[in-house]
């Protein structure tokens, strides 16, 4: 039966090829990963002949002529979740203007029009579509925008706050801007820069208890010590303006006088700080813009504000026509997948677009997969996923993390579980280690509960409780779907009936990873491997919507695995 040759994008450990795999009609020949744990774990979970590649803005899949060489020159099918954070109201405070991740979805892109697959996939978060998920318009994108349709919106966005500096420093930028000027020697690195922007926090609060306690913290005290002494102006390479350099010089006496607890400037103190900082922070958002080729149209100065004006596209918009001036019809109407709908035992939605070249369409539309499960009282629990291991209690050494199955059961009418448990033995059923204060939470919290059902004596290790999240130190509950698995580790997720943190094999589980597949790394990285990760279960669905679009059978579906029909489980071998 032939298999269709798949290239895996921005693959992590393997959830979404794993799921196309199980289908039996496709065989992954390539992917590209750039960590180094997830691609130790794809490479032990996919057989040897994969290639492995690490940078993908480093790949070239044609020659000069267009011809697809190597590797590349036999993929069928293209699949992948490239990072893509755009911008939005919620992050144009950061320190950061713009996403590195937002080239990356372009990458995925050149892939498509390069490569020319007969089918693709790409997953992302549900958010993607959303309106204010945008790019900046870049040099170059014009023409390809008014090819495609796309009218870019102006944005003005608040980079900084207005100082005395400002009048000079937008003129200064300006000039920047236009002759393409590489701005880093006009900056502080940035180890400095969120030290000194954390001090002007302390500064703020007009509390000098507080300003000398975090200064005289041995941590700052030796940091703020070597960069004094390591001669205060050359933390710049060059300088912008004299009066700001003459500002630097003072402030760096300041601090000395700092350090040795004279506070007695401290208002004058703080004026300066904020000046230097809101500086930088204009700086470094300006140099992005010009690093990323943005097309900026204005640097505007008001009363209280510096802005500037730039123009942006919808992403999600943008890359529906992308397909389309490529020759492939999309899942238009459906493109939003609860994983708990198609058997894992997890309520996590992610936006997929499905592709099809329009010359290999089988069908009217391209055909996306039907749930399995259609309300919450349908979804397989928690219970279904792990309920089996509690006799075996995990260990807490990642480098021993082979156990028998010994006195194992699988659990009686769960197709869920019977599927999950496709090996012998177990693999990364081991525990982060529970200091006593956490173990003390966990024996508080009953099944369903987290840290805001906790008890105020036991909250006092967090600065602000009140802003940590429903999912932080949440105790499963067996007779419900889990909440979105990411990193189960720092969210501290306890076990539903014992006073632990669940194990790494567990969380796999509930991804709907089974048993056969192991992970590499550390701890923490094999956490965050499966927190990232596409559910298999899922990717199983979208496979098959895939190979039903192209006209091609699906020997045995995941209806047969994970529905009882007629008292009788079909079990997959």
């Amino acid at each position: 039966m032939k298999k269709l040759k798949v290239m895996d994008l921005f693959a992590g450990a393997g959830g979404l090829s794993s799921g196309f795999e199980q289908t039996g009609r496709f065989e992954v020949k390539v992917a590209v990963e750039i960590n180094e744990n997830a691609r130790k774990t794809y490479k032990m979970n996919h057989h040897k002949d994969v290639t492995l590649h690490e940078d993908i803005t480093k790949l070239q899949y044609v020659d000069e002529n267009g011809e697809k060489i190597g590797e590349f020159s036999d993929i069928d099918v293209v699949i992948g979740g490239p990072p893509c954070q755009g911008f939005s109201n919620a992050n144009r405070q950061q320190n950061t203007l713009i996403s590195s991740n937002n080239n990356l979805v372009k990458e995925y892109l050149r892939a498509i029009e390069e490569i020319n697959p007969v089918a693709f996939v790409m997953e992302n978060v549900k958010s993607m579509e959303s309106e204010k998920h945008k790019f900046f318009m870049s040099d170059g994108d014009e023409d390809e925008l008014s090819k495609l349709g796309i009218h870019p919106v102006e944005e003005h966005i608040k980079i900084g706050k207005s100082t005395s500096y400002s009048a000079k420093l937008t003129n200064f930028l300006k000039t920047a801007y236009e002759q393409k000027i590489d701005l880093t020697p006009f900056m502080i690195n940035k180890d400095l820069f969120s030290k000194l922007n954390t001090l002007l926090k302390h500064a703020k609060k007009q509390t000098t208890n507080d300003l000398l306690h975090f200064i005289q913290k041995e941590t700052n005290h030796k940091f703020f010590m070597r960069v004094i002494n390591k001669q205060w102006l050359n933390q710049h390479r060059e300088y912008w303006d004299s009066h700001y350099q003459l500002d630097w010089v003072d402030l760096g006496d300041m601090l000395k006088k700092l350090m040795g607890s004279n506070v007695k400037e401290l208002a004058a103190y703080t004026e300066k700080l904020e000046n230097i900082i809101e500086a930088q922070k204009v700086i470094r958002k300006i140099s992005e813009v010009i690093e990323n080729r943005v097309l900026l149209f204005d640097i505007e100065k008001n009363d209280h504000d510096i802005e500037i004006i730039i123009k942006s596209f919808n992403v999600f918009n943008y890359i529906k026509r992308k397909f389309a001036s490529l020759g492939y019809s999309l899942n238009e109407d459906k493109y939003i997948f609860n994983a708990a709908q198609y058997g894992v035992a997890q309520e996590r939605s992610r936006l997929v677009l499905m592709g099809i070249r329009n010359t290999c369409l089988e069908a009217e539309s391209v055909i996306t997969p039907e749930p399995l499960f259609h309300s919450r009282d349908e979804y397989n629990k928690i219970y279904d996923a792990i309920g089996d291991l509690e006799t075996i209690s995990p260990g807490v050494d990642v480098k021993d993390d082979e156990m028998e199955k010994t006195f194992h059961r699988l659990l009686s009418d769960s197709p869920l579980n019977d599927y999950l448990n496709n090996k012998d033995k177990i693999y990364n059923h081991v525990r982060t280690e529970s200091r006593e204060v956490a173990l003390k939470r966990f024996q508080a919290l009953k099944e369903g509960q987290n840290f805001h059902n906790l008890d105020e004596s036991l909250k006092t290790t967090y600065t602000d409780h009140t802003r940590t999240q429903n999912t932080i130190y949440r105790r499963l509950a067996y007779n419900e779907p889990s909440d979105t698995v990411l990193n189960a580790r720092k969210s501290m997720w306890v076990h539903p009936v014992i006073d632990r943190a669940i194990s790494i094999r567990e969380a796999a589980r509930l991804q709907s990873f089974q048993d056969s597949y192991k992970f590499c790394g550390s701890k923490d990285s094999q956490y965050q491997q499966i927190g990232n990760a596409v559910p298999p279960l899922l990717a199983r669905a979208i496979a098959e919507g895939i190979l039903e679009s192209l006209g091609m059978e699906v020997e045995v579906k995941m209806r047969d695995i994970l529905i009882l029909a007629d008292q009788k489980q079909v079990r997959k071998i």
